[in-house]
């Protein structure tokens, strides 16, 4: 249970938050449309694909490709994470320090953050969805159950992508240019999450990367729960596989800033 002092200091947080991302009403408008610009081009270009052969691709109807994507607009919206650019800007510009002195972890400021801007800019993605929804006809399979065992997944799919974006980020105290690691991530991310296509239409051995990785279980494991892809057994079992990697990002995380805050010490900040 969170005590009083908690409440109160995360209550400021959250005041702050709004009076920050106030002042960038542009800027989330612009992240906001980044949430959803991908998954509709690719949505499209698997339709087209559809339609020439046939009306279907794979186990897929194009109503049912029409599903994956919106509800990939929806989840890839609430796992966005991008806490390896910030954190390397503060870290160049000597803003971190100052946090460190403080009582509470640098991480609650991201949490923040990170919840606020999801859903002050949901405002905008989920009118979007739903008019991509209308106008491509999707279809899902969902039941009661699926909502429900989806929520959670959507929730721990979130974390995931929360947490590695921290252990990545804190590479940041080796070196105060993580451009080429953070690329790296986010091109592994674009294959194996599920963002190009539904993690089943992959070849038989991508596909076994992409479940042994823990990008699938970001995005492609919620997507298709909440779509109804799978049955409820798959689907639990999915989520106990989420949750084996959530735990895997938090152990990596606090032996990465650890062994960083020495690092940053040693080096006189």
């Amino acid at each position: 249970m969170l005590g009083q002092g908690s409440i109160r200091v995360y209550r400021a947080l959250i005041t702050q938050g709004f009076q920050v991302l106030s002042a960038y009403r542009v800027s989330l408008f612009l992240y906001a449309l980044f949430s959803f610009i991908r998954p509709i081009i690719f949505l499209a270009a698997w339709v087209a694909v559809a339609e020439s052969q046939g009306g279907r691709l794979g186990a897929f109807s194009k109503a049912d490709i029409g599903g994956y994507f919106v509800i990939t607009i929806l989840v890839t919206h609430l796992s966005a994470a991008w806490d390896f650019f910030e954190f390397e800007f503060e870290i160049r510009r000597g803003s971190l320090s100052p946090k460190l002195l403080r009582p509470l972890h640098p991480i609650n400021y991201a949490i923040v953050q990170n919840v606020l801007w999801k859903l002050i800019t949901s405002l905008a993605v989920v009118p979007v969805a739903i008019a991509i929804a209308i106008t491509f006809e999707a279809r899902f399979a969902t039941t009661p159950g699926h909502v429900a065992l989806g929520a959670v997944s959507a929730v721990l799919g979130a974390s995931i992508a929360f947490v590695f974006g921290w252990v990545f980020a804190s590479v940041a105290f080796w070196t105060t240019r993580v451009h080429a690691v953070v690329t790296l991530y986010q091109r592994a991310a674009f294959i194996f999450a599920g963002q190009i296509a539904p993690l089943t239409l992959l070849p038989g051995p991508l596909f076994a990367v992409a479940m042994a990785l823990p990008f699938a279980y970001m995005l492609g494991v919620p997507t298709e729960i909440l779509r109804g892809g799978v049955d409820l057994g798959t689907g639990a079992l999915m989520v106990v596989g989420q949750v084996v990697w959530l735990a895997v990002g938090i152990a990596l995380y606090r032996v990465v800033w650890a062994a960083g805050l020495r690092q940053y010490s040693a080096v006189g900040a």
